[in-house]
């Protein structure tokens, strides 16, 4: 399922097809060719597919994989989408509510006590899919919040909080003639704000307290430190663990215009654009040849993503600015080592392909690219002439570098 919305209205397009989050990210712009699909009442939602006939029954069903392209484009990416602030009482069931499949935020909701100590949804074998119900302050109205077992935040707990949700509005009929269930249906977990004291002025009990990358960096004096207070920070991968030019046990975590390597040891299995929240009490915020890492405990479990397909945005830096920066003390707020940069009309020399140390050079100056010969594409030719190269800055000892994540970094 696609879900897009103009200044109009929303509707739903069925797809047979995986990942669509690859093809079609949040905020990015869809043209649909309408002539050959089929418009439907699919329980109470007007959807767009493909007419079928099942057991000689009329169907509704998803476009093919193979004619997808024929149907479906996708134009630019990153447009922001806002979601439409309404009450209860403005989502109605009838087909031509304006907010049925739309992006809609509610304030002052929370879920109702019975599921507050459950997760959004089954993490058992069986794979069911979960209802839970919130409510606002007057306890008069509840709205389903329904959420698929495959989730990756399936087995997050519930907020016991108060305060806005983000969410797809949609109902469900059993029977054309049925009661309509209104349904929403979160993105990720962020689109849940439950932070607030509950209805009753009853605060929520503690679960730490988020700090910022940022923060976190300016607490290294330049000794390693054992992290005592019941913190956590959250921020986007921006490592790329398939392609290898990264330690198996790391990944970099980007959280705004701060950054940091993460150690867990094992083998990180993150993609880039997943957001991940870590708690790092009792981890170790050190020194490690020349950059800032966070080390867990020994045998710690890398959490799953709370979302997925997340974008960041490099910043454009020259090399110059990019020394000067790496130069300055790991705590420095003025040193943005591990977050990602762009670097206009650059050339590198020093190889053939791009395995070990080559120079990477735009008019203000000079930078090591250093790819790993473990990585992926080591053995791929060095690019020649001025390109725009995407990476990551970090020190190696005293040795100034930049960390491509895979060749697709490089334009």
């Amino acid at each position: 399922q696609l879900f897009i919305q103009d200044e109009t209205g929303a509707i739903q397009l069925l797809l047979d097809g995986y990942s669509l989050y690859n093809s079609f990210p949040i905020g990015r712009r869809v043209y649909v060719k309408c002539k050959g699909l089929t418009l439907s009442d699919a329980n109470g939602t007007m959807v767009l597919g493909i007419k079928a006939t099942v057991d000689g029954l009329a169907s509704m069903e998803g476009i093919p994989t193979g004619t997808m392209s024929q149907y479906v484009l996708g134009g630019s990416l990153n447009n922001p989408v806002e979601p439409l602030k309404v009450n209860v009482a403005d989502l109605g069931t009838n087909l031509s509510n304006r907010y049925i499949n739309a992006l809609i935020q509610l304030e002052g909701y929370e879920f109702v006590p019975g599921d507050t100590s459950k997760t959004y949804s089954d993490t058992s074998a069986f794979k069911s899919t979960q209802n839970r119900q919130i409510q606002d302050c007057n306890s008069t109205i509840k709205t389903t919040v329904r959420t698929s077992a495959y989730a990756q935040f399936a087995g997050v707990k519930i907020p016991k909080g108060n305060g806005a949700i983000t969410a797809i509005y949609t109902i469900f009929k059993s029977s054309p003639t049925g009661t309509a269930t209104k349904q929403l249906i979160i993105r990720n977990t962020d689109d849940v704000q439950f932070n607030g004291e509950r209805c009753g002025g009853v605060t929520p009990p503690p679960i730490g307290t988020r700090i910022s990358v940022a923060d976190l960096r300016t607490q290294f004096k330049g000794s390693d430190i054992k992290l005592t207070a019941s913190n956590f920070i959250s921020g986007i991968v921006i490592s790329d663990a398939a392609s290898k030019n990264i330690s198996s046990g790391s990944f970099v975590l980007q959280d705004g215009n701060s950054g940091v390597l993460v150690y867990y040891g094992g083998t990180i299995t993150y993609n880039i654009g997943d957001s991940v929240v870590i708690n790092v009490s009792g981890d170790s915020l050190l020194n490690y040849k020349g950059s800032l890492e966070i080390k867990k405990p020994f045998g710690s479990t890398p959490p799953a993503p709370v979302a997925t397909g997340k974008v960041v945005t490099p910043q454009v830096k020259t090399i110059a600015e990019i020394n000067t920066s790496l130069s300055k003390p790991l705590g420095d707020p003025g040193n943005f080592e591990f977050t990602l940069v762009k670097i206009q009309n650059a050339t590198a020399s020093g190889g053939t392909t791009y395995s070990g140390s080559r120079t990477l050079t735009d008019p203000s100056g000079n930078i090591t690219v250093f790819t790993s010969s473990t990585s992926t594409f080591s053995g791929n030719p060095l690019p020649t002439g001025s390109k725009t190269w995407i990476g990551y800055g970090s020190l190696f000892n005293t040795t100034k570098q930049l960390r491509i994540r895979n060749t697709s970094d490089v334009q």
